[in-house]
């Protein structure tokens, strides 16, 4: 039977998302097993495979199979007999052909060397605390990035332009007033629970072995749903989730030795990544089909996970006292209510990933100011530790003493995402307003996790945002699934209810 010229276009475009798979490996071993002094072959590698996933993404031959279905020019659909699915993949296909088109094969070769160069570069100027040693990294970075803008075109602001590469028709000016409003409310809310007695949390701090850590690690992945057999966990610098296909998921945490808390939160945040990517339609794989909606979509897995979830008291109901087994000495004395409240204290610090709840946004919103003030041309590259050591005292209260602590915590800047940041946020708004809903329909949800099951969580974000890969927009999907556009309103009320509970205020 011959294919048609739908099966015709997803044939070509399943090839480019087998290299960009093949893209992904190499980033995930240049993070985890690839020795030091690979660095420089393995920007070559990095560099060509970018370079083969622009030529075929803009070839003549996928431009011909996707213009005999959709208008390239004005996106009308020229056969009336596709799906609403395929109609759908039609119109995220022709939205990543115009923006990759645009993009001259020559900037996105130089773009993938210069971060795969400075992600490499990062590494070492964060062990040393020498942000003066990546300034140059980041100076190449930040003027190719704008560079990008310029060249994907804006109407309002540059980073619009960035933006939309990660969360698809978020702007700037929607952003801008969110983001302050959370901030007033978040430095509030901080002011008042720091006047309150803090929570017992010494036991926390105890010596937790590497591999007793791994296997309770193992523990969480297996409760969420996921098999040896199509996933693993490794050890990586910053925590991470690489989905090569839905068979196929790399997750990373990183051990502290003496705070188990945070391989737990990066087991559980990356695990929210992984499932998204475990369920996606494998009979769509290279479609947009099966791929995730935007990071903000994707962020607010990991964090449904992560906090809404992992910081429940019915989570650790279940999972307490099989830490406590697994580490009696350090945890087997402490009441269940005492380790759920050092879970859950608040206490504002330097490194954003290891933040409560009430500070993370704030993290985010910093880095958001920098980003576009870089990218607008009000700040300069060697600006950036004064200006985020500013900010941190002006919104957490702390002052950070090196630049390790500071400004070189991420990764991200080095590997070119700009632009990224602000999804961190969104994907917390997305998760609660999703939260909201699941909670509505799954009224006997904390009974079930408290006997270790969290099945009809699992499978109420695969058929609810999984499944659906990219066929909505983020705006329509959270419509589709709240019945309302996004809002800070209710992520503003959970912290607020929950908090206020939690300390009394």
């Amino acid at each position: 039977m011959p294919l048609s010229a739908y099966d015709k276009l997803h044939a070509l475009s399943k090839k480019t998302s087998l290299m960009n798979a093949i893209h992904s490996l190499l980033d995930w071993d240049q993070e985890t097993y690839m020795p030091h002094d690979a660095i420089e072959l393995r920007s070559m590698q990095i560099e060509e495979i970018a370079h083969l996933v622009h030529k075929e993404k803009t070839s003549t031959r996928f431009v011909k199979a996707l213009g005999a279905l959709i208008d390239i020019e004005t996106g009308s659909i020229v056969d009336p007999n596709l799906t609403q699915e395929q109609v759908a993949a039609l119109q995220r296909w022709r939205r990543d052909y115009i923006q990759a088109v645009k993009l001259p094969n020559s900037f996105v070769k130089l773009f993938a060397k210069t971060t795969s160069s400075a992600s490499h570069a990062w590494k070492t100027a964060k062990e040393h605390n020498d942000f003066r040693a990546f300034a140059p990294h980041m100076e190449k970075v930040v003027s190719l990035s704008r560079k990008k803008a310029d060249i994907l075109g804006f109407k309002e602001h540059p980073y619009d332009a960035l933006l939309d590469l990660y969360e698809p028709e978020m702007k700037t000016h929607f952003l801008t007033p969110l983001f302050s409003k959370l901030k007033l409310f978040l430095t509030q809310l901080l002011k008042d629970i720091e006047v309150k007695p803090p929570f017992p949390d010494t036991f926390l701090h105890q010596y937790c072995p590497n591999h007793q850590q791994i296997a309770f690690s193992h523990q969480l992945l297996h409760a969420m749903g996921f098999h040896p057999s199509t996933s693993r966990l490794d050890l990586s610098a910053h925590p991470f989730c690489t989905g090569m296909q839905p068979k196929d998921t790399r997750m990373t945490t990183k051990i502290h030795p003496e705070n188990i808390l945070f391989c737990v939160g990066a087991v559980l945040h990356e695990g929210g990544h992984g499932l998204y990517n475990m369920h996606l339609p494998f009979k769509h794989y290279g479609s947009p089909l099966a791929e995730q909606v935007s990071l903000g979509i994707d962020e607010s897995q990991s964090r449904f996970w992560e906090t809404l979830i992992g910081q429940s008291y019915p989570f650790w109901q279940h999972f307490f006292p099989l830490l406590q087994k697994g580490f009696p000495e350090q945890f087997g004395s402490v009441p269940l209510q005492d380790f759920y409240h050092a879970v859950n204290a608040v206490k504002p610090g330097f490194i954003r990933i290891d933040s409560d709840e009430v500070s993370y946004n704030l993290h985010v919103i910093l880095r958001f100011e920098i980003e576009k003030a870089l990218i607008e041309g009000s700040m300069k590259v060697k600006e950036i530790p004064d200006v985020w050591n500013s900010k941190m005292r002006e919104y957490l209260g702390l002052s950070p003493e090196f630049d390790g602590q500071g400004c070189l915590q991420d990764i991200h800047w080095a590997l070119g995402y700009i632009g990224y940041f602000p999804t961190y946020t969104l994907g917390n708004l997305y998760a609660v307003q999703f939260f909201d809903t699941f909670q509505k329909t799954h009224p006997h949800w904390k009974e079930a996790a408290a006997r270790g099951s969290f099945e009809e969580i699992r499978l109420w974000l695969k058929e609810n945002i999984h499944q659906y890969g990219r066929q909505f927009l983020p705006n329509e999907l959270c419509q589709k699934i709240t019945g309302r556009a996004l809002s800070e309103e209710p992520y503003i009320h959970y912290l607020t209810e929950k908090y206020k509970n939690l300390y009394k205020i």
